[in-house]
């Protein structure tokens, strides 16, 4: 996973409050929550994988199962993100500032261990980067229209996928450990972020946005029911008794 320009570990400093300690980190205002969505577009223009894909098409319709949380920012990530998102510094617009903003950390469940570097694992971190591309790229264009400020994080690249790029880059694993406090594994010069259900097995990646909570979690709402899975046969059948 891709690691920040300057790290996000924190530096020593002076005793505080306990009240200014909790700010400091950051709050969960949603639990890690799955969310599915059936046929959902994936557009490959602009994306990390465009001109890299070795099976590139126009657009895909995805599966996706991700699971979500949703968090204010730890005050080091906070203090990272003029450097990774600079198009939120110039803005003048209060939506597009960088007060608010909120972090929707992402994991997908997958087969492989994230390690694995065979052409099966390959393949599907792949359609994984996808799912997360498609996810995020619907979701952004809802808050987007709403008139909030959205991005996600490339997570080959550690830096953002609609917006100008900083002079940073963001560190999937660290800023996980900040928010979710998940434990890592130490594998050589990088550390893995260990899923406290699915361990190393896991796809990781975030989205950063400045709307509020009830309005990102609305937009997920309509986005689940726009792409909601069609009922088996079976599930009709059921329902008609």
């Amino acid at each position: 996973m891709a690691s920040s320009a300057g790290s996000l570990a924190e530096g020593g400093g002076s005793e505080r409050s306990s009240s200014d300690r909790v700010r400091r980190k950051g709050k969960m205002l949603r639990s890690p929550t799955m969310s599915s969505c059936a046929g959902m577009p994936f557009i490959l223009k602009g994306t990390y994988l465009d001109g890299k894909d070795k099976f590139p098409i126009d657009s895909e319709k995805l599966n996706v199962e991700i699971e979500y949380s949703i968090h204010t920012l730890h005050s080091i990530i906070k203090r990272h993100c003029k450097n990774i998102f600079p198009d939120l510094i110039k803005s003048e617009d209060r939506k597009k500032s960088i007060g608010d903003l909120l972090c929707i950390p992402t994991f997908q469940h997958c087969s492989c261990d994230m390690l694995e570097f065979t052409d099966p694992a390959e393949k599907e971190k792949d359609k994984l980067l996808k799912s997360f591309y498609a996810w995020c790229q619907n979701l952004c264009a809802r808050l987007i229209e709403d008139g909030y400020w959205a991005d996600y994080i490339d997570p080959c690249s550690g830096k953002p996928v609609l917006g100008e790029a900083g002079s940073s880059t963001y560190n999937e694993v660290e800023g996980m450990q900040l928010l979710l406090r998940y434990r890592y594994q130490q594998v050589g010069m990088c550390k893995v972020i260990l899923h406290p259900k699915w361990g190393q097995r896991i796809y990781p990646a975030s989205m950063f946005t400045n709307a509020p909570l009830d309005i990102i979690s609305k937009a997920i709402l309509a986005m689940e029911e726009t792409f909601k899975a069609p009922a088996t046969s079976g599930t009709k059948n059921e329902e008609s008794k």
